[in-house]
Order: structure tokens, then sequence, then C-alpha cells
């Protein structure tokens, strides 16, 4: 089998110590043609010199924010596929980490569906093992996600694999997206090539509980502006997709939820949802 060049791009703000996890992991692969490129968005915690000297190693590329403001985790993404060189890319936040046998897996999943004649694949992507204080979850265990399933619910999760021309054809991430980016993206590329294959071996893991910001912590404002816009950029075609979106939305705990919104969960029997909510209202009273 030809081993082609994977980039992994790693987004990164203010959190050397995970970094460098993430980073190892990556070092560990036992997969041996990858690039990794590391998106920093100003750090002021030490990360610049260490990237510096891994790149003066030759283990790793950098590219840095200087302009001394933020400018989200797209702009470093996008900044990352411009710089990539692999025939295959996928990503890693900085505060998790891959198994060491998770890109091996990838490239041998998608060389078996080309010997197979599967032509419609938009990319691959993997369950998640998500490690929290009360004990070790999975996620994202669907077989097959397609473009219909994605408009309703992103059963991906944060991580694709697939061509980096593919990434490149759609533009990359939407940098005005403040939430949702990875969800945003799945559906352009599903629509654009095809269905995403789960390899099934959990090779991502989530931590958690290493007391840093997560996107289910960010402000209910910037999370409600990003289901607007998702709902903007691919508008519900029916009643579920709205119901499915406003579920997801309930996932966050900060979020308020209109009444329009709590209408349209009851006219589509999502009472669990509903129960949940007012639980969580009469909690803070």
């Amino acid at each position: 089998m030809n081993l082609q060049k994977v980039t992994v791009y790693i987004t990164t703000y203010n959190r050397l110590e995970l970094l460098k996890r993430a980073v190892d992991s990556v070092l560990a692969q036992s997969y041996q043609n990858i690039e990794i490129i590391v998106a920093d968005d100003g750090s002021t915690d030490g990360t610049h010199a260490y990237l510096k000297e891994m790149q003066e190693q030759g283990l790793l590329l950098s590219t840095i924010n200087e302009t001394g403001k933020s400018k989200g985790a797209c702009y470093g993404r996008n900044k990352a596929l411009s710089l990539a060189t692999g025939y295959f890319i996928t990503g890693l936040d900085d505060d998790d980490y891959f198994e060491n046998w998770r890109i091996d897996s990838f490239v041998q999943y998608w060389f078996k569906l080309e010997q197979e004649n599967t032509n419609d694949i938009a990319g691959l992507f993997d369950g998640v093992l998500e490690v929290r204080e009360n004990g070790e979850f999975t996620h994202n265990n669907s077989e097959c996600v397609d473009y219909d399933m994605l408009r309703s619910l992103n059963y991906i999760g944060n991580q694709v694999f697939t061509k980096r021309d593919y990434f490149l054809k759609i533009d990359g991430f939407d940098e005005k997206m403040p939430a949702l980016q990875d969800w945003d993206t799945w559906i352009r590329l599903a629509k654009q090539y095809g269905i995403f294959k789960n390899i099934k071996k959990n090779s991502y893991i989530i931590v958690q509980n290493h007391g840093l910001e997560r996107i289910s912590e960010k402000k209910a404002n910037n999370i409600r502006k990003a289901f607007e816009r998702l709902n903007l950029k691919h508008k519900p075609s029916n009643l579920k997709e709205r119901s499915s979106r406003i579920v997801a939305m309930c996932n966050y705990s900060q979020i308020n939820v209109k009444v329009s919104e709590l209408l349209i969960l009851l006219i589509t029997f999502e009472f669990r949802v509903i129960l949940r909510r007012i639980k969580k209202a009469l909690e803070r009273v």
C-alpha cells in the first residue's frame, strides 16, 4: 500500500501542556508519513517557544497569529489547510488526543473502500471515547452518516478524515461561525461528495475534566448565533429538521429556550427534552 502523506492540523491557544500531549499522540502514530501543522491563535504561555523548538527539530510546522487579537480556531484551521501538503487531512483539538493506531486505521479503511470501488465517500470518522469524572463513555457510533442525517444533527463529532482537496474545494471552514463550525463543514462536504463512514475504533479521546473551557462552555449568545447562522446557511426543509436542531441546542445548558422553540418540541413529541429543560429551570430557582 502506498503510504500517502496525512496532514494533522491542531489549533491552540494558551494550553501548552495539553498541546504537548496532543502533539505527542500524533508523533506516536504507527503510521509513519504524517505532517503536523499547529496553528496558534496568539498564545502567551510559552507555546511559541515550544513550537519553535519542535519546528527546528523538523517534527512539525507552525503558523502563529501575531496580530494581538484572536482570530478564532477556524482561521487557524484554514491557515493550516493552506499550508498542508498531505493527500489526506484530519484534525485534532489541542485538549484531546489520538490512540496510536488512529491514522493507520483511517488510511487502511480508505484504501479498502477504494478497492471495493466505493466512490461516494466524503470522508471517514471514528467513535469518541469521552473521559469524565464519573466514568468513560462512547459517542458518535453511527455506522454511516449522509447529507440528510447531517442536516438534522451532527452525528460525526468534531473531526473527520478526508482528502485535503475536498476541504479546499468547499473553501474550508466558515470563519464567521462562532461555534458549530465542524457541523457546518460536514454538511457541505456531504452535499458535495457523499457519505461518511465510521471505522468504529474509538481512537479519539476527549478528557472533559482538564479544567479549561470547551465549546460546551461558550457564551449562550455565541451558541445561539451559531445555530442562527447554521439555519440560515442550511435552511431546515421540514419540522423534523427544525426540531432536531432545537434539541441539539438544548444540549447547551447555558441556552434559554424560547417559547416558540418549546412549542416546536411539543408538536414533535420531544417530551423528554422539554422535561429536562424544566428540571434545569427549577434547579436554578
